[in-house]
């Protein structure tokens, strides 16, 4: 007899039983060769804590955006997307969490191959804390899932195809079943700037340890500055790459404030966007940009959005709201957290 759904979910939420890791006493010996601190991003990692890399894990979440659509005949399409966001700060019963516009922002009007033209109706973001991540990969996993795959297209303002929409996830009906059962964390989209692809959200304060990070100044990026990127791929994983930065900034061909981007060779794929950029200074990490976007056709040409246009907004316990800039005021130019 199958199984409903709320029993594989149940079933898998009792399955996971937590482990404790067996305390350990890290000791750092500090060569006298060991570079000295200089103030400036780092190239190499010959200072970092092996564990602050990993405990970035427990700051990351999977974002999953919930869209519905109507076609030409009035019946209703729910698609969903993935992707990443990363801690901010935390201020009173809030966590605020950055991620990328577009994870927070679908497409008013997108094409079917078997349904035609869709415009959207509604949308709903969640947030996945690491449990909930499990569940959710296990009950897609045993649930059967649709033979015939769609696919999806972005159309312009004109109503022809621009390009196609790979983002989408092609087992929207039982995700929306199991997030039905698994009731996560609803996402308010507090401010967001299409133009520089940078989101704020916030939940519901988060339960999580010190975070092993300060806030970066991407400003100072230099070539062949040391990365960590961490994301969900494809929604398979969390997953910490490393790799360098390549450009401080972005091409002049691409955009025209180039200067708000930067380049870098750290591996990712779609589900990465909105996860966090990490850089290290005098062994310590420091938060400097979101995963954006990736050259299509171009090898290690990934794009960072500079966390700077965050700390421009994001003032202690308000966002003062200018500079092209979308906030849920409350009150004019200044929204208080």
């Amino acid at each position: 007899m199958k199984r409903t759904l709320e029993a594989l979910v149940g079933a898998l939420a009792l399955s996971m039983a937590g482990c404790a890791a067996n305390p350990s006493t890290l000791t750092t010996v500090v060569s006298s060769s060991a570079p000295a601190a200089d103030g400036k991003y780092d190239s190499v990692d010959d200072l970092i804590n092996p564990e602050n890399i990993l405990s970035l894990k427990k700051t990351s979440y999977m974002v999953i955006s919930e869209s519905k659509y109507k076609d030409s005949e009035g019946k209703e399409l729910t698609l969903h997307s993935l992707g990443t966001s990363v801690i901010y700060a935390d201020i009173g019963e809030k966590t605020y969490l950055a991620t990328a516009d577009h994870l927070v922002q679908n497409e008013d009007v997108l094409f079917s191959l078997f349904k035609g033209k869709l415009e959207k109706v509604s949308e709903q973001f969640y947030l996945l804390e690491d449990d909930e991540v499990d569940m959710l990969h296990e009950a897609l996993r045993e649930l059967e899932q649709s033979k015939s795959k769609d696919a999806f297209f972005i159309e312009d303002s004109l109503g022809n195809r621009r390009e196609p929409a790979n983002y989408i996830v092609h087992t929207s009906s039982e995700i929306e079943s199991i997030l039905s059962v698994l009731k996560p964390k609803k996402i308010a989209v507090v401010a967001q700037n299409e133009t520089k692809d940078l989101a704020v959200i916030s939940v519901p304060r988060l339960s999580h340890p010190q975070l092993p990070y300060s806030i970066g100044n991407a400003d100072e990026l230099q070539p062949q500055n040391l990365v960590f990127v961490i994301g969900y791929p494809r929604g398979l994983v969390e997953n910490i790459t490393r790799g360098f930065v390549t450009s401080e900034h972005d091409s002049k061909l691409a955009r025209p404030d180039d200067r708000t981007r930067f380049i870098f060779d750290a591996s990712i794929s779609p589900g990465n966007s909105g996860g966090g950029i990490f850089a290290v200074r005098d062994g310590k990490l420091e938060l400097v940009g979101i995963t954006s976007a990736m050259y299509l056709g171009a090898n290690d040409l990934y794009i960072g959005v500079k966390i700077n246009g965050i700390s421009e907004v994001f003032k202690g316990n308000s966002i003062q709201c200018d500079k092209g800039w979308k906030c849920n005021l409350s009150a004019p130019y200044k929204m208080n957290l």
